[in-house]
């Protein structure tokens, strides 16, 4: 499967088509930075997103095609799911490469405020990384709006047995089958050396301390080493809200450093941090990358 850190750039460094000069032109359109369904950033985003539609129905004749299945707008088919996914973090690139070809036929989007429109009002999360790579929760024309499309947690990810009957299977329980491409979920606060204990909130929202763990953040491993039973060298690609090499704060590669390795049970994790682990997870069998148009790897 292509390498995590490759798909990295499918986003950092995406291009769409703009119209402008009375054609279709290629262009950077660069996806750098962090979204997720909550925040005051997706409040903006929402904005932004109402604003696009508002300008779609103008287009249209004043009908609406926000709540439909599917539609085609100036010969090209859409999937309003993927506009929506687009503007929450969940798009994998060629959903985003979709919205942004649609905004510059509306005239939303131009080669003037293109760069500027997509670090404000687009991005990726940690669990859209993970699922657009893995294939997982994407719309297409057959199948608009799959289950998960608006979020799958890094809980989820780890122990949703309904969705996935297999989860349980694919938990990594030895360092050396730890392959890239696999997850790596992010706890804190484990209990009882087992990450299933789930912590848990008082009646007014508070979480109770040392009540359990909490799934805070997923990734995808890059590149690992391990010597019997330790990891010796484990990097990740992720979109975190953190600092970017890209420049942003969304999709990324970094070195996680190792303290040490363990097992809860049988599972393996690598500890990163006080009080801080990551455990490890192969993808869903026929897993592959969501690619955005015109790919390439170099």
């Amino acid at each position: 499967m292509l390498r995590p850190a490759v798909y990295v750039k499918a986003y950092a460094k995406l291009s769409s088509w703009l119209w402008f000069n009375d054609d279709w032109n290629w262009t950077n359109t660069p996806i750098v930075m962090y979204l997720q369904n909550s925040g005051d950033r997706q409040t903006k985003a929402n904005v932004v997103e109402n604003a696009f539609w508002e300008k779609l129905t103008k287009a249209n004749k004043g009908k609406s095609l926000r709540y439909l299945k599917t539609f085609n707008f100036d010969d090209y088919d859409y999937i309003p799911a993927s506009i929506h996914r687009t503007f929450i973090g969940k798009a994998c690139p060629w959903e985003i490469q979709e919205t942004i070809q649609l905004g510059s036929s509306i005239g939303v989007i131009n080669r003037d405020n293109v760069d500027k429109y997509c670090r404000d009002n687009i991005g990726v999360d940690c669990g859209g990384f993970v699922a657009a790579y893995w294939g997982e929760a994407v719309p297409h024309m057959a199948g608009p709006n799959p289950p998960m499309a608006t979020g799958i947690s890094p809980r989820s990810f780890w122990s949703d047995s309904k969705t996935w009957p297999d989860v349980i299977r694919r938990r990594r329980t030895d360092p050396t089958a730890i392959q890239p491409g696999d997850a790596a979920i992010f706890f804190e606060g484990v209990k009882g050396n087992n990450p299933d204990i789930m912590a848990r909130k008082d009646s007014n929202g508070n979480w109770i301390k040392d009540s359990g763990s909490k799934a805070f953040h997923i990734g995808l491993v890059n590149d690992i080493s391990a010597s019997g039973t330790a990891i010796t060298k484990l990097e990740i690609a992720e979109s975190s809200g953190a600092p970017s090499i890209y420049g942003g704060n969304g999709v990324n590669v970094r070195t996680a450093r190792v303290t040490s390795t363990g097992k809860s049970n049988s599972y393996v994790y690598a500890e990163v941090g006080q009080n801080e682990r990551i455990y490890f997870l192969a993808p869903i069998p026929g897993a592959g990358p969501e690619l955005p148009y015109g790919f390439s790897d170099e």
